[in-house]
């Protein structure tokens, strides 16, 4: 049996599709169980749960040879609370529930964004933490560091840290990006940045390859495409898909960073929930080289992508032309 938290978000279902697949039996520790019946009806057995419930996360773990932790808190803004709840608190309740249960492995799905967007291509997994105060980036690091605490207990662990997934179902780079491209969203440095692409399947066999690998235990790999896209180039190829103009206007990212830096201000000052429509996390991801080195994946596991950009691009935007917002 093997747990995927995170099962009903964007990775975690494709992860939990894929392992049904393959004949694995899966649990999914879920909030809702309505959200997850289309993987339920594929075999999967749920637990309703979150990260909150330490007596259901021992239940959820139970009987577990394999856990992979895909649920987090994934955005640009929000309470500072609900990150540190979702990203750091939760993933140590997480761990402590696996003391004992005789895992094989603990996968814990990352993020690149630990390393405080250097802008800087070609950066191994060795890179430190760079905790630069936002909330996703600083409780990312935090999360990280629980998992390294286990390790160090004797958890046979793997960290994963994705760049920027994008395909079907994908919100943060599927739909906002359709609607940010409608509303005349300038681009940040022209778009000429590598943007740290990487499609869904090809994160979700890189999690694979380590969930059984024997050379994965103790070690953290990037997950990529590798293939040197900029942030125009992904724009463009939707548009071009979608039939939809190309941004026209470009910032500087100092000019765009402090553009951020004031709306949150005011945002904050207002007392609102709502996302600003510009953010400092959004333009360091947007305006940053995000091209960190593959080269461990392959040397370790032999990890190859599966997936083009371009049958990337083209399967994202046939799942996009099924929404009212790609019209």
């Amino acid at each position: 049996m093997i747990l995927v938290t995170g099962a009903t978000g964007f990775l975690g279902s494709h992860l939990a599709e894929a392992l049904l697949a393959r004949g694995e039996r899966v649990r999914l520790l879920v909030r809702r169980p309505d959200a997850a019946r289309w993987l339920v009806e594929r075999g999967a057995e749920c637990v309703t749960g979150d990260l909150s419930a330490r007596t259901r996360l021992s239940d959820a773990v139970h009987g577990c040879r394999a856990v992979i932790h895909c649920a987090a808190l994934a955005s640009d803004w929000g309470a500072w609370e609900d990150f540190r709840e979702a990203n750091d608190r939760g993933g140590a309740r997480l761990l402590d529930a696996c003391r004992g249960a005789r895992l094989d492995r603990f996968v814990h799905i990352s993020t690149v964004d630990v390393y405080g967007y250097p802008d800087r291509d070609g950066l191994d997994e060795t890179t430190p933490y760079h905790d630069r105060g936002f909330a996703y980036n600083s409780t990312k690091i935090a999360g990280e560091r629980h998992v390294w605490a286990a390790r160090q207990a004797g958890l046979p662990v793997s960290v994963i840290r994705p760049g920027s997934i994008y395909g079907p179902r994908s919100q943060t780079f599927g739909v906002e990006i359709v609607v940010a491209i409608r509303s005349g969203a300038p681009l940040i440095r022209g778009g000429h940045v590598n943007a740290g692409l990487v499609y869904v399947d090809n994160v979700v066999a890189l999690i694979l390859l380590a969930l059984e690998h024997p050379a994965a235990v103790g070690t953290v790999f990037h997950s990529l495409d590798d293939d040197g896209h900029t942030w125009r180039d992904y724009f463009a190829a939707l548009c071009r898909g979608l039939d939809l103009p190309m941004p026209k206007y470009s910032l500087p990212r100092g000019v765009a960073y402090t553009i951020g830096a004031a709306m949150e201000w005011l945002a904050h000052a207002r007392r609102q929930s709502r996302r600003p429509l510009l953010t400092r996390t959004a333009v360091e991801l947007l305006g940053t080289r995000q091209g960190f080195s593959m080269q461990r994946a392959k040397d370790v596991l032999a990890f190859t992508p599966l997936v083009s950009f371009d049958d990337g691009v083209a399967r994202t935007v046939a799942w996009l032309q099924t929404l009212s917002v790609s019209g």
